[in-house]
């Protein structure tokens, strides 16, 4: 007796199973635009020295947690399978770097790596935006300094050029935030926050800092209490402090004993809340230096002296203005129009990695159309267990946002003929004349329905076949131009 108590009711079988949401289908004539684009981008990369690999899908999570930043570890497809924690990778520089850590460690550097694949990331599916796309890109390992920035930067404009889209480059530099940043004693969550801030801050988002300082300090008059008691007792550490603490909380009557935790603990709690209360004018000080970083944005000849009376007024290191202005006199050099580029400093990208020069890459005509993005990553390989430092940098961009942009001419369906046996009993004499037509180039349909004649014109009028070739029970061939031109009896 069969058990059938695991198969699907009548109901559940015939009720159509829907597409994820946020993810695409690509029928014919897209897979076709979408390939033509894609050799277009190869093409470039490859006459660049870029030689294509292929990393799994599938990654132990740990590769994307180390340095990928919080927006994109919320975006992962991550689960627990068989005690692994495994991810579908959301992009590709992380596996590459692997790889590298890998199988690469000994080869002469540089190494020009490219790449093409899906990723999947569960983000807000909108226009221009889905859960899995493909993401094409290379990376320079091993290229230090603003002579491997240019290279990237160029191949990122010139894989748009290559598809007809004219491209609008803007360049920044995460060193200068990271530098004012280390100089801070700042908590790594408070970090990353005003990383986020920076960026929203750059594209026009509002930012709120209060709800921030709230999370820090507390709220109401519990926190002006920690406020002013910190105020009092700075300069005093060590034990001292905590008997002083201590004596305050009994005086104002804080019970002590009875509760879940120890004298001590307690005075630990509140130590812990006077550290943070001191972060708010630190805080403060560095959100107001990332929105005066994220203002400077323009041409080149506009931002940089902005740019440097920044660094000059808070005593920074001026090198990545330097870095700047050669990454620009190279792309110059490149052949790319000086005005087709601009300096936005305050650019993030919301990855941890990126150490240096950064980018992003627009449709000229579209001006929030992002094409591409990427920048110099210095750190990621030895986060990721390289034996020595890697400077490294690389782009990627995505495949069905670049086609949708693209102004090529749409790849023409290929010719196709139908044969068809006029009988039953022609069936394999027509399959012989299918494949000699396949051999000499052709592109052939062979009838597997055993339509009729008419039936199979109606078809290939249908499906815009423009021949017909009949295969008749005494070997003969007819051959019916479909599009009004005549027919051949051989």
């Amino acid at each position: 007796m069969t058990d059938t108590g695991a198969l699907p009711s009548q109901r559940e079988a015939t009720t159509p199973v829907e597409r994820l949401r946020g993810m695409q289908d690509a029928g014919p004539e897209a897979y076709r635009s979408r390939r033509t684009v894609l050799e277009r981008l190869l093409d470039v990369l490859g006459r660049h020295g870029y030689q294509l690999i292929e990393t799994p899908v599938l990654e132990p999570t740990e590769l994307f947690l180390r340095k990928s930043g919080a927006e994109r570890i919320a975006q992962m497809y991550a689960v627990t399978y068989r005690n692994r924690e495994i991810a579908l990778r959301p992009e590709h520089t992380a596996s590459v770097l692997r790889y590298y850590v890998e199988s690469l460690q000994t080869e002469p550097l540089p190494l020009r790596l490219a790449y093409a694949g899906p990723v999947f990331r569960y983000e807000r599916p909108q226009a221009g935006r889905s859960r899995q796309f493909t993401e094409v890109g290379c990376e320079l390992l091993g290229a230090p300094g603003p002579a491997g920035d240019a290279e990237v930067i160029h191949l990122a404009a010139e894989v748009l050029d290559a598809v007809g889209i004219r491209p609008r480059i803007v360049v920044g530099h995460v060193g200068i935030v990271l530098d004012f940043l280390s100089r801070l004693p700042l908590r790594q969550r408070v970090r990353d926050w005003l990383l986020w801030s920076m960026e929203r801050l750059r594209k026009g988002q509002p930012v709120d800092l209060e709800p921030e300082l709230a999370g820090l300090t507390g709220s109401g008059r519990l926190a002006e209490l920690y406020q002013e008691l910190g105020s009092s007792l700075r300069g005093v550490s060590g034990e001292q402090l905590e008997r002083w603490v201590l004596a305050i909380l009994q005086e104002t009557g804080v019970q002590m004993a009875g509760g879940s935790r120890t004298p001590e603990e307690i005075v630990s709690g509140v130590l812990a809340k006077l550290n943070r209360s001191h972060d708010v004018d630190v805080v403060r000080r560095s959100f107001a230096f990332v929105r005066d970083l994220a203002a400077i944005h323009g041409p080149p000849d506009e931002a940089i002296p902005a740019l440097r009376a920044l660094i000059e007024r808070h005593e920074l290191d001026p090198s990545p203005i330097a870095q700047l202005e050669t990454v620009l006199d190279l792309l110059v050099a490149y052949g790319i129009e000086r005005d087709r580029i601009e300096l936005s400093p305050g650019m993030a990208r919301g990855l941890h990695y990126y150490t240096g020069v950064l980018f992003e890459v627009y449709a000229a005509d579209q001006p929030s159309l992002q094409l591409c993005g990427g920048g110099r990553y210095d750190d990621l390989a030895q986060v990721l267990g390289a034996r020595a430092p890697l400077p490294a940098c690389g782009f990627s961009c995505g495949l069905e946002r670049i086609a949708e942009a693209a102004t090529l001419p749409p790849p023409a369906a290929p010719e196709v003929t139908l044969v068809a046996p006029a009988v039953p009993e022609a069936l394999a004499r027509a399959a012989e004349v299918a494949e000699a037509l396949r051999t000499a180039g052709q592109v052939v349909e062979l009838d597997v329905r055993g339509r009729s004649a008419s039936a199979n014109r109606r078809y290939a009028r249908r499906r815009g076949i423009h021949r017909l070739v009949l295969v008749h029970a005494d070997g003969e061939v007819q051959t019916e131009m479909l599009s009004g031109k005549g027919n051949d009896r051989e």
